[in-house]
């Protein structure tokens, strides 16, 4: 598990997800799948996305996202009304 202020980069594996979906689904599909591995390696109830990382995705249009990706992720923790919660703040490396 990430502790809260510390920064790791992971190599995101989106060929995995390419074979599956539609060609005209894939760009959408990649995003969610990054988030889904985010949300499963760093152990968070929330991921945020960066601007730039969803340009690179999208970069080559609908069907011709990247195979991998290598993204930097920041986890922090946040008081809320039902308690603590674990954000992942996720930007290209």
């Amino acid at each position: 598990m990430i502790e809260p202020g510390q920064e790791v980069v992971f190599t995101v594996p989106i060929r995995k997800i390419k074979k599956i979906v539609p060609r005209w689904k894939r760009a959408p599909r990649a995003v969610k799948f990054v988030k889904e591995f985010v949300r499963r390696h760093a152990k968070v109830q929330e991921v945020i996305i960066d601007p730039k990382l969803n340009e690179k995705i999208w970069e080559r249009g609908i069907e011709k996202p990247p195979s991998k990706l290598r993204v930097k992720v920041k986890v922090e923790e946040e008081e809320r009304e039902n308690g603590k919660v674990r954000i992942a703040y996720v930007s290209l490396a």
